[in-house]
């Protein structure tokens, strides 16, 4: 989740009757009807928005100042796409996301914990380069014929006539009547002869080719490495420079996860993985890979080509379904504004889109090009932020909180049974906020499994906790960085108030508002067990 934002309303704005994105009557609706038939146009979203923004680094990002603005406007989460660029190019970037999270926790006063993820290439394919003689792209003409081959003769002189595809076993694993898609499903070709390295194909669908595009092959599973040796070159850099999050590509098995934890060693134990779900093998053991993966990002490109578009819907729909219910962290990717690369405005069917997405229950949103190379990276992001506010008020959370509980497991931990009396306790009070005082982030990650409709205030000393909390939906994470008090109950009271400060001056909880705090009833991981309802006292506006 994000920090409050310079867009953000505070509550003081409002009329004192006035409860933003609370939608109370739908919400307490008994009927799926009854909710959409309550849900209200005239109310207004709330002060915080609850779904997380993952947005691509690029050329359009490569300055500290950009970087601060999207940070301001709603960007948690930076994520390096190391399918592009040399390994110089991201070590830079991380400097530069590192300096300007520093700028911008200097200027609001306070540790912004801004995480930085990187997405590994993995099993992509891509092609070459086009050739000079040809200029930045050719022409591919539907019913024309055209070569692809692995012979690296061609790799920098990609042509009309031929293209090269640097995996070195790819003729040897493609039957004749396979499809084959390239650049992002814009040029569609169909296996016609077959030899050692080439295959002859007939262009079923045209258009302009340029250099190093992806290439991918519907319902074929390629006998390829978990991971290259490019791949383990970008995990040490990963580990040397101490990223938050690794995203794992074509996770298609537990045992991708199982590799990535080996490759990543002893030093690299705190960084989370991601599994990126983009293959129907992937959709099929699902389950497996989220047992041991810390969350998943569903990237709908290749997937949507894997199992074909218009089962895309239910995929998304059941993958999110099934991590919430794990309580898995899931993030959506590929295709959410897409048109913000060249415009300033997006289509309205991509901001139902996002709707829709934050409507299923993602945690976190992706963007990808948008901001990678597009021309507004900071309006994308705040777009973004104001569309999964707008969403978030129509979530029916009383029925998904009663079918969350129906879900868990008897008997349940202390920890789970202390959260899902916090959730109801917020519920009923109508509380502002829900403080988590955390060693570890697991209570704030429990919270966030019944969604709440408040904020969660996950609270904890550990910089990379923090950082990594932005994966759960619903959690602003904060950094308590001063001196630990001697006794444990004392320390917890004034983590309590720091929180309590910090969210007034935010100005999304009040003088008297209802506040919801749970903690451990000694220091350590593990012990959460106390639930309380607090009010927010006058001598926290300070």
């Amino acid at each position: 989740m994000v920090w409050p934002t310079a867009f953000d309303k505070k509550l003081d704005e409002f009329d004192a009757m006035e409860l933003p994105g609370q939608q109370l009557e739908a919400a307490q609706a008994h009927t799926p009807l009854d909710h959409v038939l309550h849900l209200d146009i005239k109310s207004p979203a709330a002060c915080q928005r609850q779904t997380a923004i993952m947005a691509t680094m690029g050329k359009s990002t490569y300055d500290v100042e950009v970087i601060e603005k999207m940070i301001a406007a709603g960007m948690n989460i930076a994520l390096l796409n190391l399918s592009f660029g040399p390994l110089e190019e991201h070590v830079e970037t991380i400097k530069l996301l590192r300096q300007a999270a520093k700028n911008y926790s200097a200027r609001i006063g306070k540790n912004y914990p801004l995480a930085i993820a990187a997405r590994l290439p993995g099993k992509k394919i891509r092609t070459g380069y086009i050739s000079d003689t040809y200029g930045d792209s050719v022409e591919l003409i539907a019913g024309e014929s055209v070569r692809l081959t692995t012979d690296e003769t061609y790799k920098e002189r990609c042509s009309t006539y031929t293209v090269y595809v640097d995996y070195m076993h790819f003729a040897e694993q493609i039957s004749k009547g396979d499809y084959i898609l390239i650049d992002n499903e814009s040029l569609l070709l169909k296996v016609e002869i077959i030899s050692s390295t080439t295959l002859t194909c007939v262009i079923e669908r045209g258009g302009h080719l340029g250099s190093f595009k992806d290439v991918f092959v519907p319902n074929v599973t390629f006998d390829m490495p978990n991971y290259t040796d490019t791949d383990k070159v970008f995990i040490d850099m990963a580990v040397r420079h101490q990223l938050d999050i690794l995203v794992a590509s074509f996770v298609n098995s537990s045992n991708g996860i199982t590799e990535l934890r080996y490759l990543m060693g002893e030093k690299g134990k705190k960084i989370a993985i991601v599994a990126n779900i983009q293959t129907i093998e992937g959709f099929r053991n699902f389950d497996d890979i989220m047992s041991i993966a810390n969350g998943i990002m569903i990237t709908r490109q290749e997937l949507g080509s894997d199992i074909t578009p218009k089962k895309l819907v239910i995929a998304q729909k059941n993958m999110i379904a099934r991590a919430n219910k794990a309580n898995v962290p899931v993030c959506v990717s590929a295709h959410l504004l897409s048109s913000m690369r060249y415009n300033e405005i997006p289509l309205r069917a991509e901001l139902l889109d996002v709707a829709n997405s934050v409507l299923d229950g993602a945690d976190v949103l992706v963007l990808s090009a948008e901001t990678a190379i597009g021309r507004y990276p900071i309006t994308t992001v705040q777009c973004m932020a104001t569309a999964c506010k707008e969403a978030e008020a129509c979530v029916w959370t009383k029925q998904l909180f009663s079918d969350l509980i129906d879900k868990t497991p008897l008997p349940c931990d202390q920890t789970t049974g202390t959260a899902i009396a916090a959730v109801m306790a917020a519920q009923r009070s109508m509380a502002a906020a829900i403080i988590a005082v955390t060693t570890s982030g697991k209570s704030a990650h429990v919270l966030s499994k019944y969604k709440p409709r408040c904020p969660i205030i996950g609270v904890t000393r550990y910089s990379i906790i923090a950082k990594q909390l932005h994966l759960w939906r619903g959690v602003i994470p904060l950094v308590y960085e001063a001196e630990p008090a001697m006794d444990w109950q004392t320390d917890v009271n004034n983590r309590v108030s720091f929180c309590i400060f910090w969210a007034m001056e935010q100005g999304f909880v009040r003088i008297g508002d209802p506040l919801v705090v749970i903690s451990g009833w000694r220091q350590g991981s593990g012990f959460t067990n106390t639930m309380r309802i607090i009010y927010a006292p006058a001598d926290s506006a300070r």
